[in-house]
């Protein structure tokens, strides 16, 4: 039997900067991306991350995604981004403190490929589970 592996990144802290940054970046125009007021208004804690804001926590700690690489012995240049899904259970917010913890889930061969598949569950300050992100990877000879 294969030993399981997890990589942990490290705890962020989300800024309300980050957040209006990657909102503008993407040209969102909703006012929960920008104004806690509005935010905290339709209920929120402050402002809120947009969708796909997790793919930041993973490059913006000392234990990132390409430690995880370094561990696996992939290559940055051999690799190719396959699939990505993001379930969401509760919002990220401006001052929240994420955790992300990754598994790989399996590992599948075709064609002198190699697929790996990655689930991150990403908690907050509460413990709470904030989203599940499902990951596929594509490894080129």
């Amino acid at each position: 039997m294969k030993k399981e592996f997890t990589h942990n990144y490290e705890s962020v802290e989300i800024e309300r900067g980050k957040i209006k940054s990657f909102a503008k970046v993407l040209d969102l125009k909703n006012p929960i991306y920008y104004d806690k007021e509005e935010a905290m208004r339709l209920g929120y804690r402050n402002v809120v991350a947009p969708p796909t804001f997790p793919t930041a926590i993973d490059f913006s700690n000392d234990n990132d995604f390409y430690q995880m690489f370094n561990r696996l012995h992939l290559h940055p240049e051999k690799v190719l981004h396959g699939e990505q899904s993001y379930e969401y259970l509760e919002p990220i917010c401006a001052g929240d403190t994420i955790t992300g913890t990754v598994t790989l889930e399996r590992i599948d061969e075709k064609r002198n490929m190699k697929f790996y598949y990655f689930k991150t569950i990403y908690r907050n300050q509460f413990n709470q589970i904030s989203v599940i992100s499902m990951t596929t990877l594509i490894q080129i000879p």
